[in-house]
């Protein structure tokens, strides 16, 4: 959400130093809250937090709960020190937007060399560019690992460190002079980081777990419209092969709101393909081939963006189920 968060109350320089969103960014943001809406997928904010401690914040809530297992869908790695056995895991990209992996804590435990609970003391050592967390300045990914992976939490690190001859001790693990005294002269910087790196598990929200799927409550002539103000053409044959899958019975049947598709995942559009199908009656002229083309030529010279325009881009422009009162309309915006 726009404003201040309680990290940026703790630390002005939190997050300092990236780029200013783009208002066409902002723009799209704002506008991806009303597709949700549109899915009947709930929308989960507060001010002050960020969205990871949402996220906690709901794992918090169920993640003792015998009959579900949580999988947190993300890109924000940080979320992985919410990572518990396999009840709760991060589903994330490896390496391009095709290539994925399930992290549960074994994986975790692989990667890092420690348990997700422990992310944020990693973090509390070396700080994170991404959002500004100084750390220790001096301590790097290798040492920090070594650290933690040896002590545990960064509380652990100092208890060990205020034991008689813990230098003996640090040095005999391979931690040089140098490494030691910046520990000893920077606790409260690492204590603190590590306080800016955790995710709150209490965000005032009040999260309910939905009865029923998006997609078992999805009002599919709201999606439409949706699909029509943004011109998400392509996503049609996605969504109906999607809601297909899940074998979604509507009062309106989906083959008429949404066409049928072909092996491509395109809409192929006939009169044939409304036949039998649809409690929607289309009219005649859809069957006049001239008719539909003279249509889709006068809807590209309106909107040359739309190349070669169907039967539901002519329908979705003009706001309208009949194929009549569009090609009308669509007509009189050509004059």
């Amino acid at each position: 959400m726009p404003g201040k968060t309680f990290r940026h109350i703790a630390y002005d320089n939190y997050k300092a130093g990236r780029a200013k969103a783009d208002d066409a960014l902002i723009m799209q943001l704002k506008n991806s809250r009303s597709i949700f809406e549109a899915f009947n997928i709930p929308v989960y904010d507060s001010p002050s937090f960020e969205a990871d401690d949402i996220i906690g914040t709901i794992c918090e809530k169920y993640k003792k709960d015998e009959s579900l297992n949580i999988i947190i869908a993300s890109g924000d790695m940080d979320t992985m020190q919410l990572v518990n056995d396999k009840k709760v895991r991060v589903y994330t990209l490896k390496k391009g937007i095709n290539d994925t992996i399930l992290y549960d804590e074994a994986a975790v435990l692989a990667r890092f060399g420690f348990k997700p609970s422990l992310l944020p003391d990693y973090k509390g050592l070396r700080g994170d560019p991404s959002d500004n967390i100084k750390g220790i300045k001096g301590i790097g990914e290798k040492t920090a690992t070594i650290l933690i992976a040896t002590f545990g939490a960064i509380e652990e690190i100092y208890k060990q460190l205020r034991i008689t001859n813990y230098e003996l001790q640090f040095k005999k693990l391979g931690f040089s002079d140098r490494i030691i005294r910046l520990l000893k002269d920077n606790e409260e910087e690492a204590l603190f980081s590590k306080t800016l790196a955790q995710i709150r598990t209490d965000a005032p929200i009040n999260f309910i777990l939905p009865e029923k799927t998006f997609w078992e409550k999805a009002d599919l002539k709201k999606i439409e419209q949706i699909f029509s103000l943004f011109e998400f053409r392509s996503l049609f044959g996605r969504l109906k092969s999607f809601f297909n899958n899940q074998k979604l019975h509507t009062k309106n049947s989906l083959e008429g709101t949404l066409g049928r598709s072909g092996g491509d995942g395109q809409r192929k559009f006939s009169a044939e393909n409304f036949r039998g199908e649809s409690e929607r009656i289309l009219p005649r002229e859809v069957s006049d081939p001239a008719k539909l083309q003279e249509t889709s030529i006068a809807l590209w010279l309106i909107n040359s963006d739309i190349s070669n325009p169907q039967l539901d881009d002519i329908l979705m422009f003009a706001n309208t189920d009949s194929f009549q009162t569009a090609s009308e309309y669509i007509f009189k915006q050509l004059k």
